[in-house]
């Protein structure tokens, strides 16, 4: 927990918003189908949130990546945070057994065109630069789809535009962001993961969309960035998936080191 703050109080110097706690119910719930897609960090863990005034709470958390809701829990202590309420949290997931820390930075959001305060995970840090994640929240789509030519697949009867199921679309977009010392988040690359839920068939996919290909090397030179394409290639590696990006940034710290 010390270098947790330790490291927050570095973060806080070079640009973090502080604003006012803010305590509501807990995390908002989810109909079945979405809580069983795109499975995400839902599960409650020992953890500790950092308030806006310094102060600490420990105890469970619970941090569902589909709706940005922080939930806490310590006897009968009972309370919910989004981005704006806290200035950083930490928990061990036991799942995938690591220490996971999330900072709370002003960021514009595409989708309202506003700056507003949001989660990202530290993915990666390094002295002159840090490498975030950013779940956004989870987008569904409901359309009704009917029979081309108008005939039921169920009876066999002419059933001109008349609708015979549903389809659902459920899709969330990570993005790995690049956070220099003044605290300028720019993207790196984007990740596309939808569930479709078909009338006949279900589908899983994921898209992997390089946003700016030539950040990497500005942050570690041209030298550096070349050593990297090497071990990528070597490895078969790629830098447009987050689990070969870690591994890929992993070697970088041996290279820094």
């Amino acid at each position: 927990m010390n270098k947790f703050y330790r490291t927050a109080s570095n973060w806080c110097v070079i640009g973090i918003t502080v604003v006012s706690l803010f305590a509501a119910p807990d995390a908002v719930s989810q109909d079945a189908l979405i809580e069983s897609a795109l499975p995400l960090s839902i599960e409650w863990s020992s953890g500790s949130i950092m308030t806006n005034d310094g102060s600490e709470l420990k105890g469970l958390l619970k941090y569902n990546d589909k709706n940005g809701i922080l939930s806490f829990q310590n006897g009968g202590d009972t309370r919910a945070f989004t981005a704006r309420n806290v200035a950083g949290f930490e928990f061990f997931e036991e799942g995938i057994r690591k220490q996971r820390i999330f900072y709370s930075f002003p960021y514009e959001d595409s989708q309202n065109n506003i700056k507003r305060p949001l989660f990202f995970e530290v993915i990666k840090e390094f002295k002159s630069f840090a490498v975030l994640s950013k779940v956004d929240p989870l987008e569904v789509e409901h359309n009704s789809v009917s029979s081309p030519a108008g005939i039921s697949p169920v009876t066999g009867a002419v059933a001109r535009g008349q609708s015979w199921g549903t389809i659902t679309e459920l899709s969330q977009t990570e993005t790995i962001y690049f956070m220099d010392t003044k605290a300028v988040i720019r993207p790196y690359v984007q990740i596309i993961e939808k569930e479709v839920d078909g009338v006949f068939y279900d589908i899983s996919k994921t898209k992997n969309k390089m946003i700016d290909d030539d950040l990497l090397e500005e942050f570690i030179g041209p030298n550096n960035k070349k050593k990297l394409l090497s071990y990528a290639k070597e490895n078969k590696l790629s830098f447009k998936r987050k689990s070969d990006l870690i591994k890929i940034l992993g070697y970088y710290s041996e290279l820094v080191n």
